[in-house]
């Protein structure tokens, strides 16, 4: 497997050492002959092409204007669905100290919007556990809090690496339980791209405010 890793060298002799990490897995669960129907392919147009294209689409603005204060990671990891392969790689082998690591967010089907929050909003999994999430909602994010905590959203995504490490690192989303996941008929006709582009614009201020503030995010007790 690989990861895909994109940087920009922060600007701000004060900030630039310190990182914000922006991330998705580009992997999916393949071909399986097992799978019911002619279609064995699994092609993971929400999950998580999404959140790859959610990852891209802010490199590419970011690239585009002003050099941030702080440095920013662009991270698509791979074999995320083979138990975090790729993320736990990057974790382990960090290209800067872990310290200077300030927040990550993962950014993980954002294809759909999900039927139990307003349809122009996000959410983000373990809002509570920190005040990244709220912060950010401050600078106009629509972020709120997981709609489904029984699935246990915030551990089963590349952020759990990283949490675990301490880093405050959550994943946005607005995986609404469709029926799609995890089969072959999850593909690009699927997709609600008005949605899912006013799902990223929506994060990209409030992602530069980040990117140039000194503000550094904390566990709740």
């Amino acid at each position: 497997t690989w990861n895909a890793v994109g940087k920009l060298t922060g600007g701000d002799p004060a900030l630039g050492s310190e990182i914000i990490l922006l991330s998705s897995h580009l992997d999916h669960v393949g071909v399986r002959e097992n799978a019911p129907g002619d279609d064995k392919i699994f092609n993971g147009a929400d999950d998580d092409a999404s959140g790859t294209v959610a990852v891209i689409e802010l490199a590419r603005m970011f690239a585009s204007g002003k050099k941030p204060k702080r440095t920013v990671y662009f991270v698509c990891f791979g074999s995320e669905e083979a138990g975090g392969l790729g993320s736990n790689y990057f974790v382990e082998n960090l290209p800067f100290p872990k310290e200077k690591l300030i927040a990550n967010l993962q950014w993980e089907m954002i294809g759909r919007p999900d039927a139990k929050v307003k349809p122009d909003e996000l959410w983000l999994t373990g809002f509570e556990r920190s005040n990244l999430g709220s912060e950010l909602a401050k600078r106009g994010a629509k972020l709120v809090q997981d709609p489904h905590p029984g699935e246990n959203f915030f551990q089963r995504s590349d952020n759990i690496k990283f949490a675990r490490q301490g880093v405050i690192a959550h994943t946005v989303s607005s995986f609404g339980l469709h029926t799609d996941y995890h089969r072959a008929s999850d593909e690009l006709k699927t997709i609600d791209f008005g949605y899912m582009t006013r799902a990223i614009n929506s994060m990209v201020k409030p992602i530069e405010w980040l990117a140039n503030s000194d503000f550094r995010p904390v566990w709740n007790e």
